[in-house]
């Protein structure tokens, strides 16, 4: 018996009901609460208790049912201008993630319960609660290690133990060190392993926490039991029953007898060195003159001491399913001292035991065990009778496992089909109250820059024609006194110089602007890992931008060059930046290429209301959407294409020769899809790079030298891919200027 530990709510749970007729009295009675509550406060607490209630009775559907009701509450809350219903509000929406990851969890829908835990944790940190963000990690780590990703597993109970550790809490730091321990023991990494049992059972010892010690045994003796060292395996098994004696834990002393049991039975098919091992530690003083064959008879006389002590305990707990083994263990060493009536006795109760709750490799062993045991008393026929019997239930088991597994799947695909439009329409909802907070910011954004750039553009124009006017003026007066009219020639020149001064400066505050409106990097790092992006503008402000947006379980990613550069760029980087969000958000169109058929459209038609072919802007651009989930990326290329490279091979998404924009070839965009592995690196960019004059020839860097730059730099961190593309660009361009517009992405899986 190993234990496994599980942080499963960060806050310290109610008193367990009792009883399933006093739960379902409390359940009913938060439900008559709930019918009549009409505050968005009290349906979110109700909500929320009647969550943790079904949670707690292993009512996982009406668990998430609940959850998912309060967390809406909760998630509209945190927006209230009263500091103190956010911070509330803050507090519960973490507590709930926890619970519906909890939930999610034990159906093994590992997807969503991924959502609601990383959704935890990005509550707690801006609460800045560390213990908190500790327990959520291990609930992670627990999540990964369900699905046997192991080395995910590790990342994350390392994180939680260096809270932990940091924050002194040494239980926490035990119980990081306990579960390391099962991630390596899993990977049959058995020095790690103890290492981390050791670890941990020296802080329970600190701690004095009798039970969690003698568990650290017991997880010790199995590594032992499982790699050979048999006296290592005895040693700590009976440290483990001695300390749960000590505590008085009946049923983990009933597993340490059980184990110690099977371990002695164990030693009696062992080589001969080992067994005069154990008479020299165990037997000497208490058994004088102990042969080989003496210790036999000891070592099963034991065996079935502890085997008869653990069906005691099992059967006040009515344990069935260890009974079931018990019995045939007892069965067993019956049959090796030669009492083949008694050994029949409790094979055949251990095998009724078996069948009745459905136990079916017990029950199989049970009627090979008796087989055998028909066999060696000279019964033929029932030897073979149970022997046909043991093979059907044998096929039946791998049968029988294959059927479930079917059936199960059925089950899960139903309930995950029903419950996903339930989920489905919270998170619409949910985003489309966040989105539409973030659009109304983008739009007022967006006029303000619009309004500032025209009234500034105005105000130049105004301010050249008036200064034109005046020079003209002062020339014609004043021709015959030439020092004069040099003197405000140099007026007018100052003039010039203030004014553009105020230009720059207008340009300036407007790149602040164009800034604020691209994705920015506190949103990326909390969505992507490893990444970097390339952004060096020609002039202040930029035609090329790059755009990122999660949304529906896809992270939309998009690096893209509008026509022209400078302000004329920059005003269509802002209609692009804002068509973009209205394809996604507002008219929900997942597939890249159908976005820029989309924004093709919206594009064409703001720019040539009347029907005209006149003006050819537009942009060219690459936009991934990537489902970190599944591991897969659909993508779509306006005249630029996407690299990703995997282990030195590149594979290239071509580019469809169009831009997003009017054109002469009206062709829909194409969809490139493909599966994506861990480590893949994914790269986008802008002509810019490529196009850079430069070199000892004052040639262009060209599109064929970035790939092989790339391949060469692709498995160094992405921010050191990015420090070398700067360096490279900043070498190649020498005394040259900058061209046009630079803008590469790297992302790594």
């Amino acid at each position: 018996m190993r234990k496994r530990i599980y942080i499963f709510l960060l806050i310290m749970l109610p008193t367990l009901v009792s009883n399933n007729l006093r739960a379902q009295a409390v359940i009913d009675s938060l439900k008559r609460v709930l019918n009549k509550a009409q505050a968005d406060t009290a349906v979110m607490n109700i909500s929320a208790e009647l969550c943790l209630q079904y949670l707690l009775g292993n009512q996982f559907k009406e668990s998430i049912t609940y959850g998912i009701k309060a967390a809406s509450v909760a998630d509209r809350l945190l927006n209230s201008p009263d500091k103190t219903i956010r911070n509330e509000a803050l507090a519960l929406d973490a507590k709930l993630c926890i619970r519906l990851g909890n939930s999610y969890e034990s159906i093994a829908d590992y997807g969503n319960a991924s959502i609601y835990y990383k959704k935890a944790l990005r509550f707690k940190q801006e609460l800045g609660d560390k213990n908190g963000m500790a327990n959520v990690y291990n609930n992670i780590g627990l999540l990964y290690e369900d699905q046997s990703d192991f080395p995910t597993a590790l990342d994350y109970f390392f994180t939680a133990l260096n809270l932990w550790s940091n924050l002194g809490d040494k239980m926490g730091t035990a119980r990081a060190y306990n579960n390391l321990g099962i991630i390596y023991e899993n990977q049959t990494d058995y020095a790690n392993a103890i290492m981390y049992y050791r670890k941990g059972m020296k802080l329970w010892m600190e701690l004095d926490n009798k039970p969690e010690i003698a568990n650290e045994f017991n997880n010790l003796a199995l590594i032992y039991q499982s790699t050979g060292k048999i006296m290592e395996a005895l040693d700590n098994y009976q440290k483990s029953l001695a300390l749960r004696k000590e505590v008085g834990d009946l049923d983990p002393i009933a597993s340490s007898y059980y184990n110690l049991g099977r371990l002695l039975h164990v030693f009696i098919s062992e080589n001969d060195s080992l067994k005069e091992k154990l008479i020299a530690r165990y037997y000497a003083n208490t058994i004088p003159a102990t042969t080989l064959k003496d210790l036999d008879l000891h070592l099963l006389d034991s065996s079935l001491d502890m085997e008869k002590k653990a069906l005691e305990i099992f059967k006040t707990f009515d344990d069935r399913e260890n009974l079931a083994k018990v019995l045939q263990q007892i069965g067993e060493i019956l049959q090796l001292r030669g009492q083949y009536a008694g050994a029949l006795y409790y094979f055949r109760e251990g095998a009724a035991l078996a069948k009745l709750i459905n136990t079916r490799f017990v029950y199989y062993k049970q009627l090979d065990d008796m087989s055998e045991c028909f066999e060696k008393v000279g019964m033929p026929d029932s030897a073979l009778l149970y022997f046909r019997e043991a093979v059907n239930v044998k096929d039946s088991i791998f049968n029988g496992e294959k059927q479930k597994e079917i059936g199960h799947e059925e089950a899960r695909f139903e309930y995950e089909k029903k419950q996903a439009i339930a989920v489905a329409e919270t998170k619409r909802v949910l985003a489309v109250d966040e989105e539409r907070r973030k659009r109304q910011q983008l739009i007022i954004y967006a006029s303000i820059a619009g309004l500032i750039m025209l009234g500034f553009f105005s105000f130049i124009i105004a301010q050249r024609l008036r200064i034109t006017r005046q020079q003209k003026t002062i020339i014609e007066k004043q021709k015959e006194n030439l020092d004069k009219a040099f003197s405000q020639l140099e007026e007018a020149k100052l003039l010039l110089e203030e004014k553009h001064k105020d230009l720059t400066d207008s340009i300036q505050y407007a790149s602040r602007i164009q800034t604020a409106l691209l994705t920015t990097k506190r949103y990326l790092d909390q969505r992507l890992g490893d990444y970097f992006i390339l952004f060096k503008p020609r002039d202040i402000v930029s035609g090329d931008f790059y755009w990122a947006l999660e949304h529906n379980g896809l992270f939309y990613i998009a690096c893209c060059d509008c026509t022209g550069h400078g302000v004329p760029g920059a005003f269509m980087s802002l209609l692009n930046i804002t068509f973009l969000h209205q394809a996604v958000i507002e008219k929900g169109i997942v597939q890249p290429d159908k976005i820029f058929n989309n924004i093709r459209s919206s594009l064409v038609e703001a720019l040539n209301p009347d029907g005209s072919t006149d003006t050819k802007d537009g942009m060219d651009a690459v936009l991934c959407a990537i489902n970190f989930e599944k591991n897969i990326i659909s993508a779509a290329c306006a005249n630029n294409p996407i690299w990703i490279i995997r282990n030195g091979e590149l594979l290239e998404f071509k580019s469809d020769k169009i831009p997003i924009g009017e054109s002469d070839f009206n062709r829909q965009f194409t969809l490139h899809e493909t599966k994506i592995y861990k480590g893949d690196c994914i790269y986008m960019f802008t002509d810019g790079f490529s196009d850079q004059f430069g070199g000892t020839d004052g040639k262009k860097f060209k599109k064929s030298q970035l790939k092989e730059l790339l391949l060469s730099i692709h498995r160094q961190p992405m921010k050191e891919q990015k420090l070398v593309l700067e360096n490279t660009i900043k070498s190649w361009m020498g005394d040259l200027n900058q061209v046009d517009d630079i803008c590469v992405i790297g992302v790594r899986v």
